[in-house]
């Protein structure tokens, strides 16, 4: 019922011309929206997880920032302008987290035919491997196979899983990284272990490789859409945040030097794998020089804001273009709230 209510409200509210009177506003002004997407669907991602969408959806959402001229700013300059006060009006950041080889092929030639500036918040251990990172590709293939069952006996691992099932694949998902990790797999012995699952569920390993789906990008790809305009920034080396300090800054500095190696120069933004942060994070990467973190926590950021706290929207499939437009403009951060992925 909320949701229903609140797409009526905002249907109203665009119809009657309070979307564009907001966003012409001094407080929308005062506001930066920072948007965050993940991977863009190379075949049918977008089906399978949210966090994915669909190239030509990318592209609608494209096509209304430039319609409603929207101030798309380079991330540097739109965190350094929110803290002095002195942001143009729209100000929007678009970012993508982790750095899929689906930005390269998808999303850089899109930004670059628009004029857009965004930020890739590069993980970067799997951009040494030419294949899927191990975990999410497991996460596919058990929801793809055709064949809804799995023995894990073949594999070492006791029990028949119902890969029909969520708890199901929930549950094989686990046993599987618990056996990988308890063998000390290196990632090539992860990626043959993944082929040998595809081939019995049923997928075609070969086309997921071939078009290289949930794969990160390459050092070259890094670099040339960095030397395309593209904004590179932190997200730590292996797309994980451990409590204890001393792994913690490993993983700042890891990914840090891998990426200043390939592109010769410093960084100093970050985003939260997975949006996981804790207060203790804060003065670690403070006293690593790092200017700003963002959040997958919803709403738009304000000169109040901690810099190493900044909220975004996480843009869905799932997000309707009312709840869309209503946040770009403003008046959708007036409403109630609900979860948006």
């Amino acid at each position: 019922m909320l949701k229903f209510l609140k797409n009526c409200t905002l249907q109203t509210a665009r119809t009657l011309g309070i979307f564009e009177l907001v966003a012409r506003s001094r407080w929308r002004q005062q506001n930066l929206v920072i948007l965050c997407y993940h991977g863009l669907s190379l075949k049918d991602e977008h089906e399978w997880d949210p966090l994915f969408i669909a190239p030509a959806f990318f592209r609608k959402r494209l096509e209304h920032l430039a319609r409603c001229r929207y101030r798309v700013l380079p991330l540097n300059d739109a965190v350094g302008m929110l803290l002095e006060g002195s942001l143009p009006a729209r100000s929007v950041v678009i970012t993508f987290d982790d750095g899929f080889h689906d930005f390269h092929q998808f999303g850089f030639p899109m930004l670059r035919e628009f004029g857009f500036p965004a930020t890739v918040y590069q993980t970067t251990y799997y951009s040494d491997y030419s294949f899927p990172i191990f975990n999410l590709i497991l996460r596919y293939l058990f929801w793809r196979g055709p064949r809804r069952q799995l023995d894990g006996a073949a594999y070492g691992v006791s029990g028949v899983f119902d890969l029909a099932s969520v708890t199901g694949r929930e549950r094989a998902l686990q046993e599987f990284l618990d056996l990988a990790r308890a063998r000390d797999y290196t990632p090539v012995q992860k990626n043959q272990l993944a082929a040998q699952i595809a081939a019995e569920l049923g997928v075609d390993y070969a086309e997921i490789m071939r078009l290289r789906m949930l794969q990160l990008m390459t050092a070259s790809q890094i670099a040339e859409i960095a030397s395309g305009g593209i904004d590179v920034q932190l997200h730590t080396h292996r797309h994980r945040t451990p409590v204890d300090e001393n792994l913690f800054v490993r993983e700042i500095r890891d990914n840090r030097q891998w990426l200043t190696t390939k592109l010769g120069r410093q960084l100093n933004h970050f985003c939260y794998p997975s949006g996981q942060h804790r207060a203790e994070f804060l003065p670690w990467l403070r006293a690593e020089n790092i200017v700003s973190a963002t959040t997958c926590d919803h709403g738009m950021a304000t000169r109040a804001c901690d810099p190493l706290l900044l909220p975004r929207l996480l843009d869905s499939m799932n997000l309707t273009d009312n709840d869309f437009e209503g946040w770009l403009c403003g008046v959708g951060s007036l409403l109630p709230r609900r979860s948006l992925a």
